[in-house]
């Protein structure tokens, strides 16, 4: 697996998502049962081990006592990079952006992400407010830090302010899908170029639109249209799910090599 280099940490190009692992489909709550019944603390855990072997060194979740458990105890039979979120769900009693920061930095994540509820607030100013201060927390303690946004116009307002974002948490798919009731209006070339545009890495998500692409379709055109620099965090559903996307991937991006030779 290709890795990344991010300011002198090395990210393998395609990082273990964990939606499914909570329940989060966000396609049915058919689907939600289903992930919530299969993904048992050892079923989550061999599919860490699983990603591992086909040389995913990196899981990103949002900070959650159950997951960041998880990650230490395979974190001490193997070497593994947490990026970690600030999402607040039913998951975690930690009910703030703030406290959710000081626990992924406690328990050591490689990247800290500030999450869109924090960053897509409605704003009137042309501002984040408390964005700078909670960067600052994180570069204080030697962390790179990230944005989750699911707007263009939230990074372009963090470039043009220079707020000292590392890396974008940003969704991307040959759909243009978000999630469920997303009312944006951005289109899939309008999201193409401001990546391929912003110099800084991207972390993109929801690159099969939650299960709504077939992976042979949306893996190929997400690798096609990012940049050497940008990874993609990919949530899969089952061990034969994530056999069948990495076997895709792989291919795909042998070919690519091939063509560039």
């Amino acid at each position: 697996m290709k890795t990344i280099n991010i300011q002198g940490r090395n990210f393998s190009k395609i990082i273990c998502g964990t939606n499914p692992f909570y329940g989060h489909s966000h396609f049915s709550e058919a689907r939600n049962t289903e992930y919530l019944n299969r993904f048992t603390d050892d079923y989550i855990t061999e599919m860490i081990q699983f990603c591992l072997s086909k040389g995913i060194n990196t899981v990103e979740s949002c900070a959650n006592e159950r997951i960041v458990e998880i990650i230490s105890a395979v974190k001490r039979e193997s070497p593994l990079r947490f990026i970690g979120t600030t999402r607040l769900d039913e998951t975690s009693p930690m009910k703030s952006h703030q406290q959710k920061l000081g626990f992924l930095l406690e328990h050591q994540a490689d990247i800290c992400v500030i999450h869109a509820q924090f960053v897509d607030r409605p704003r009137s100013a042309d501002d984040i407010h408390g964005l700078q201060r909670l960067i600052e927390q994180v570069h204080q303690q030697n962390v790179l830090v990230g944005i989750s946004t699911h707007r263009i116009s939230t990074v372009e307002l963090c470039e043009r302010k220079q707020y000292g974002v590392d890396l974008y948490l940003f969704p991307f798919n040959l759909s243009g899908y978000v999630y469920p009731g997303y009312e944006g209006q951005e289109t899939v070339e309008a999201r193409r170029q401001l990546i391929l545009q912003t110099p800084k890495p991207f972390v993109l998500m929801k690159v099969l639109a939650s299960g709504r692409i077939p992976p042979q379709e949306g893996l190929p055109f997400v690798l096609d249209n990012c940049k050497p620099n940008d990874l993609i965090t990919l949530g899969m559903g089952s061990l034969g799910e994530a056999e069948e996307c990495l076997s895709i991937i792989g291919k795909h991006m042998e070919k690519t090599v091939s063509e560039e030779k």
